[in-house]
């Protein structure tokens, strides 16, 4: 969400929602929050702080509705309820050069006497946040870091950049000089709030007049007209909402008509939080179905993998079978030669009667001191072979046939971009294919290392066990179930991703390289692997819980560090 965008959403709340008093608070996911003002027609403030998708807006969707489990018995939303609950807003402002948006409250003390509160929403890129700020200390916060200051500060105005309504006609053309006379580059670089959507747009207007008229005429639009809000779409919000996966999805929101778009598909509403409904509306159906969608590709992709390698090691046994013939011919032969056969180092010599020439051929011994036996270990290797090539041929064509249609169904998947089609895909993946049962060890053999199901397993350089969870399920298992209080835990700050855990059975100082190594693996299976760096939160696992009705795969930190990697598969991978 720009800065612009932002002010035109600040400038409608506010009338809508001065003096309405503070409702529910629900906690749609880990960045998520959706507040009720109590407004007549039912909608709720809807505020996000993941970076990929920041927004402020109002909505008419039910908060059940936005989040599959949304919470109100988080910490965050529990300080809410004791700090806010049926205040009063008395007003709210965003602040002119960054995307910090601030709603003041009048709420009772404990005495009763009125105090002053402040819901500060940061919607800047990774460190977005949502603060509860009373006198300047911050009270709570929706997504807690490890080095989180206690007293709040308004990020300063940035320096290196230029307010465009004090940017006068010389300064903005030694500004375009500099950039080789590219208009877009120089606002972009160099006035606050000039996004690249912006700056192409100045470049766009300018190219039609001076740009020192193009710019003001910018700013008049964006800050003194009234809004014309629009939504700008490819293909068409129709083509997009029927084929909400389709490769091409382009989605421009604007308080203002943007005349170098003017060529694409557009929609204008009467207000601007109508047109931000739709578009995060439409984002967040293309999130989740695009989400289903891998989740299923992953799902048949490892069933996939599993029948081919079962079928991969069907062929090798049926290869290995293959002797069973001539293993019963070589028996009848010893047998019917036990009166004249010669054993020679290379074997039994016998004449073969099965070749009109009687040849003499050898057999070979295969250990057995006489020909009797000898003929009985054959006749014992040409009964397995014919009651392993029965099973072969039985399961070999079911594991042939199950991979033609795993690989039907994913190139089918893969072109699929419309939710109904998907559902029934869905709804007959088919049941989960059974874990095998452990097996018990054989009397008198060590036994085999451990195999813990749904893991990746790693050693580092310090000789450090590593476990990596593949799936949600996987990540649960790993941690309450297999993970002990003094085992590491790792998980990358605020992607989805692997839960990792470094063991450490003996409880001693790990190693900084053992530490930095997994959390290079968390980094490298979330969904942030390909940034240049991750912020990776850890801590010991009896510092992790998963409190009654989270969702699969998530936990609550009562305490932890952050470090900063690159996402790599470190260390040595042992299966």
């Amino acid at each position: 969400m720009d800065n612009f965008l932002l002010q035109a959403i600040v400038n409608e709340l506010e009338p809508l929602l001065a003096n309405h008093r503070l409702g529910k608070t629900v906690q749609l996911n880990t960045t998520d929050v959706a507040l009720d003002f109590r407004l007549r027609d039912g909608r709720w403030l809807v505020a996000s702080t993941d970076p990929s998708r920041l927004a402020l807006y109002l909505t008419t969707r039910q908060p059940k509705q936005l989040s599959d489990e949304p919470r109100t018995d988080t910490a965050f939303v529990a300080l809410i309820k004791k700090y806010l609950s049926g205040a009063r807003l008395t007003g709210m402002e965003k602040l002119g050069y960054d995307r910090v948006v601030s709603f003041h409250f009048e709420a009772e003390n404990e005495d009763g006497k009125l105090s002053t509160r402040q819901l500060v929403v940061s919607l800047t890129g990774r460190g977005a946040n949502i603060l509860l700020v009373e006198s300047n200390r911050v009270l709570a916060r929706l997504r807690e870091s490890g080095e989180a200051e206690e007293n709040y500060k308004e990020p300063a105005p940035p320096a290196e950049k230029l307010d465009p309504f004090q940017c006068s006609a010389a300064q903005l053309y030694s500004l375009m000089a500099k950039s080789d006379g590219n208009l877009a580059t120089a606002a972009h670089k160099h006035f606050i709030g000039f996004t690249e959507l912006y700056a192409r747009e100045l470049a766009h207007r300018a190219s039609q007049t001076d740009a020192e008229q193009a710019l003001r005429q910018l700013l008049a639009d964006l800050f003194e007209a009234n809004p014309v809000p629009t939504l700008y779409s490819s293909p068409s919000l129709e083509e997009l909402s029927r084929e909400i996966g389709r490769d091409e999805f382009h989605l421009t929101l604007s308080p203002i008509e943007l005349r170098h778009l003017a060529t694409l598909p557009r929609t204008s509403f009467s207000t601007v939080n109508e047109a931000a409904e739709v578009c995060f509306s439409l984002l967040d159906a293309r999130r989740r179905f695009l989400a289903q969608k891998q989740k299923l590709t992953s799902q048949l992709a490892a069933k996939l993998k599993k029948q081919r390698t079962l079928a991969a090691n069907l062929e090798r046994e049926r290869a290995g079978f293959a002797k069973g013939e001539q293993h019963q011919r070589w028996g009848e032969l010893l047998l019917a030669n036990l009166h004249q056969v010669e054993k020679n180092d290379a074997g039994f010599a016998v004449s073969d009667f099965y070749d009109e020439a009687l040849p003499t051929i050898t057999i070979p011994a295969a250990d057995k001191a006489n020909a009797q036996e000898a003929a009985e270990h054959y006749f014992k290797l040409a009964r397995k072979s014919k009651t392993g090539l029965a099973t072969i041929n039985s399961r070999l064509p079911e594991a042939q046939k199950e991979i033609a249609d795993l690989e039907t169904q994913l190139a089918r998947l893969a072109e699929i971009t419309r939710t109904d089609e998907l559902k029934p895909l869905i709804e007959n993946a088919g049941s989960a294919i059974p874990a095998k049962q452990p097996s018990k060890p054989q009397s008198g053999k060590k036994p085999k290392e451990e195999k813990i199901s749904g893991v990746r397993r790693y050693r580092s350089s310090d000789g450090y066990e590593i476990l990596v969870g593949r799936t949600d399920r996987d990540n649960d298992h790993l941690t309450m179930r297999v993970a002990k209080s003094y085992d590491l835990w790792f998980h990358a700050a605020d992607y989805p991703g692997s839960h990792v855990v470094l063991r450490n059975p003996q409880r001693r100082d790990v190693p900084q390289r053992a530490i930095l190594e997994a959390a290079q693996l968390a980094a490298k299976f979330s969904s942030a692997r390909t940034n240049a760096k991750v912020a990776v939160n850890f801590c010991e696992k009896k510092f992790v819980t998963k409190p009654k009705g989270f969702n699969v795969g998530q936990v609550r930190l009562a305490s932890f560090k952050t470090v900063m990697v690159e996402p790599a598969e470190a260390g040595e991978r042992i299966y």
